[in-house]
Order: C-alpha cells, then sequence, then structure tokens
C-alpha cells in the first residue's frame, strides 16, 4: 500500500509539472492559437525556438521593423502576456482561470514566409527562487528539500481540488442537462397527445354534422 501511495503521489506530481511538446508553422495573417486549461495562479513557462527568424534586435525602436513572430496569452477577453520572440528563448505568465489561448502571429512584412515554432509549454512550475530562500532564512540543505516538498504537495492538492471542483461541475451540468432533455421529451409527448385528441374531437364533430355517425 505504501509503494502504491508512493507511485500516485509521484504520477500526480509529475502530472501537475507536466509539459506539451508542440510545432506549427506560422505565415503572415494566418496566427496559430493552442488552448490551454489552465487554474488561477499557475506559473507557466514557455520554452521556445523560431529558427526561420533573424536574432530580435535588443533596441525598442530596431524591433518596430523585425520581422519575426509574437506571442500573445489571454483567457477570455483578457490579455495575460504578450512578447516578440527571438531565435530562442522563453517566456513565463501567471495564470488566470479557465481556458488560455496561446497565439502565434508574424510581425513585419514576412512576403508569405513561413515561421517554423517549436515550442515547450511547462505548467505548475513554482516560481519561487529556493537558493534567495536558503540564503534569506538560512536553511540548511534537508531543510530546503523539505520547503520544496510541502510546496510541491501544496501545488498537488491545488490541483486535486481544481479536478473535483470541475468534475462536480460536469455532473451537475449532465444531471441539468438530462432533466431538461426529459422535460423537453415529456412536452413532445403532451403537445402531440393535445393534437391528436383536438384532432379527434374535429373529426366527430365533422362527421356529427354531416350525419355520418
Amino acid at each position: 500500500a505504501g509503494m502504491r501511495n508512493a507511485l500516485s503521489f509521484a504520477l500526480l506530481l509529475i502530472f501537475c509539472c507536466g509539459a506539451d511538446a508542440l510545432f506549427t508553422k506560422v505565415k503572415q495573417n494566418h496566427p496559430k492559437c493552442f488552448i490551454e486549461e489552465l487554474h488561477k495562479d499557475e506559473v507557466v513557462i514557455v520554452h521556445y525556438s523560431s529558427p526561420d527568424q533573424s536574432p530580435l534586435p535588443h533596441e525598442v525602436e530596431q524591433q518596430k521593423y523585425h520581422v519575426g513572430v509574437k506571442l500573445e496569452v489571454s483567457q477570455g477577453a483578457t490579455k495575460v502576456f504578450e512578447g516578440r520572440t527571438d531565435v530562442e528563448g522563453r517566456f513565463a505568465f501567471t495564470a488566470l482561470q479557465g481556458e488560455h489561448h496561446l497565439c502565434f502571429s508574424v510581425e513585419g512584412q514576412s512576403l508569405g514566409q513561413d515561421f517554423r515554432i517549436h515550442l515547450e509549454v511547462k505548467v505548475g512550475l513554482s516560481d519561487v527562487d529556493y537558493e534567495k530562500v536558503a540564503k534569506k532564512e538560512h536553511l540548511s540543505s534537508l531543510e530546503l528539500q523539505v520547503r520544496k516538498l510541502k510546496d510541491d504537495v501544496k501545488r498537488v492538492t491545488s490541483e486535486q481540488s481544481y479536478f473535483r471542483n470541475r468534475e462536480e461541475r460536469s455532473k451537475r451540468t449532465a444531471d441539468s442537462t438530462y432533466f431538461r432533455s426529459m422535460w423537453f421529451s415529456l412536452c413532445q409527448i403532451l403537445a402531440m397527445l393535445g393534437v391528436t385528441g383536438a384532432y379527434l374531437f374535429y373529426l366527430r364533430s365533422y362527421f356529427i354534422a354531416k350525419k355520418l355517425v
């Protein structure tokens, strides 16, 4: 049982701090978007490489004329992050709650050129600099490992709570859909019975009026 619990905990840590490796091509006026389901305060790190563009200039004024790829991250109508990519690098942002759209688009006049994008999205990582924490609080190596483990447990617990809430919402939605479908079917049956009754009443009245019965 102990081994099984340890394995389950390890799998949860891997899932919580999992990474998605992606590849796509971006062309001017044809942005590419990926959707990632995140919950509030998760730290997301995007490692990328864009080998088909020239290096991004350091001067802001020169960046206006640079032809390359831009990343925009949004959650609903809220823009979470925006930045120009270099040949290789990384972005980091803190998530809100819900579906996030990670969209790549071409900035500048590319004359129809395709830009390859390789990226790895890591979710659930900590943004805590543990080396600074250890120096500030004078923690030993063992105490620092315990601190990291406690933070990992908090993240796993938060992840479990998030998925439990999602499961409960999905169950409520499914139950609500089922009852609405049931009532709709019942209303259809009652409507058909009503139409049939009215039609039979009309036929009976017609036959009586014509003295056919």
